[in-house]
């Protein structure tokens, strides 16, 4: 780890669709990094993180900026099919490296990774900031206080009826699937409420509609666990009819996420032999407490919250339901005999 001294950040891609790069880059100082230079292969983007941020180095090419001695972590942002590469490049230059998500789309490029960190004695984590969302925190919270009890079946859905809104989000090539997009954050959810070994992954994938567009119309992943327990998840372009986010069904308790936003969870549970509804109030979001974490864990040898295993483990699972799907059958997933050995 990198005690008694000052991490000096840079980030690799500061597109201007969601300014993710100013994002990542405003953590970095919030935390008490140096930010000190970014790299995106438009100049005009490098002018614009001037301007943002006066005085930081700036680059239109990748190699440059990672020949910089005194950068010690790169935060990449860049479309998912690059991720593996950059990764890889940032991690040999002898730099910590944050990958946005997904972590990338293959899994044996995850895998790869993280034996490269491993190897190089440094850092890789991937942006799986979704884990401070306020509702979750509740539903780790409701779990820890043994008010839903064993957690034996899940239903997470994202969706509606539109057509993906482009570049990315609707070519294949570039994005992995639809199922890279909130689907890695719906499975990273998932491994944090049922703990143990998955035994199979089953996946189904429909093109119906957007046929002028690469990525599935819709897919549907259910995931067995070993212990019992099943999820049912599906992201979706074609859905006319929606319905509630997540459904989590435990022995004592259930819990249900509505897809409009009210600041209370509906929570399920015995009273007095009877099965009642009643409301919890959410926690709030705490999605900084991402990069507090990254923080503690370069100055101060830390756990590191995010595991680049973990994130392999969430690539395995997307990466299978599409195999799965292509194969019509259930399927093992890679690395689980390695993380429950």
């Amino acid at each position: 780890m990198t005690a008694n001294k000052t991490i000096r950040g840079a980030v690799i891609g500061y597109g201007g669709a969601f300014n993710m790069g100013k994002s990542h880059a405003n953590h970095m100082r919030r935390v008490g990094f140096e930010f000190v230079a970014a790299c995106d292969l438009d100049p005009s983007r490098m002018e614009q993180a001037q301007a943002d941020f006066p005085g930081i180095r700036t680059f239109t090419s990748v190699d440059e900026l990672l020949a910089e001695p005194d950068i010690d972590l790169v935060t990449v942002i860049t479309p998912h099919n690059t991720h593996a590469m950059l990764a890889e490049k940032v991690l040999r230059s002898g730099k910590h490296c944050i990958l946005e998500k997904p972590m990338c789309i293959r899994a044996d490029d995850a895998d790869r990774l993280v034996k490269l960190a491993k190897a190089q004695g440094r850092m890789l984590s991937v942006y799986h900031n979704r884990r401070w969302d306020g509702w979750y925190l509740t539903v780790k919270h409701l779990i820890e206080q043994d008010l839903l009890g064993d957690i034996f079946h899940i239903e997470m859905y994202m969706g509606g009826y539109n057509a993906p809104r482009g570049w990315w989000r609707d070519n294949k090539e570039i994005s992995g699937g639809a199922f890279y997009d909130w689907g890695a954050h719906y499975i990273d959810y998932l491994l944090g409420l049922v703990p143990g070994k998955i035994r199979s992954v089953r996946g189904f994938v429909h093109k119906r509609v957007w046929h002028e567009m690469t990525n599935e119309d819709q897919v549907d992943s259910i995931i067995q666990f070993e212990n019992g327990a099943v999820a049912f998840v599906q992201i979706s372009s074609i859905a006319r009819a929606g319905k509630a986010r997540f459904r989590i069904l435990g022995t004592k308790g259930a819990v249900e996420l509505p897809g409009t936003k009210s600041g209370y969870l509906p929570l399920y549970r015995d009273v007095d032999g009877k099965n009642t509804l009643t409301e919890v109030e959410m926690l709030k979001d705490r999605h900084g407490d991402y990069y507090d974490n990254i923080a503690d864990h370069l100055l101060n040898g830390a756990e590191l919250i995010v595991k680049p295993e973990e994130a392999r483990r969430v690539i395995s699972i997307i990466e299978t339901t599409e195999k799965s799907a292509q194969q019509g059958r259930e399927l093992p997933v890679p690395f689980e005999e390695e993380l429950f050995a």
